[in-house]
């Protein structure tokens, strides 16, 4: 049977052998077996709020204008956390800080002025 995993919600599903001539049925309460704990990461993997590949919106709010532009992660991030994404309209890789799925806002500019 194919079945949820979850340790990985956003797939792929795990592949569980349900049973068959031969095949001894067992639950995993009676079984003595541990199962392995989660690894550091796929710990690091459920705290991230945008994945590579995800379609988000990048907001930027000044005085002057509140825009929403649609754009693609290139990486994965937490909330918080400084990551790269893709603009749809001209393509343009801009830097943006996570706030929650699918939503982020622009970074500020690292540069100084003379």
């Amino acid at each position: 049977m194919l079945m949820r995993d979850p340790a990985h919600p956003g797939g792929p599903g795990r592949l569980v052998l349900a049973g068959g001539p031969g095949i001894e049925q067992s639950s995993a309460a009676t079984r003595n077996e541990k199962q392995p704990a989660a690894s550091d990461a796929n710990q690091m993997l459920r705290r991230f709020v945008i994945h590579a590949g995800d379609a988000l919106i990048v907001e930027d709010h000044t005085a002057t204008v509140d825009a929403h532009l649609e754009a693609v992660a290139l990486g994965p991030a937490s909330q918080g956390a400084v990551f790269r994404a893709r603009l749809r309209i001209g393509g343009k890789v801009v830097r943006a800080i996570a706030i929650s799925a699918c939503r982020a806002v622009f970074a500020p500019v690292d540069e100084v002025w003379p």
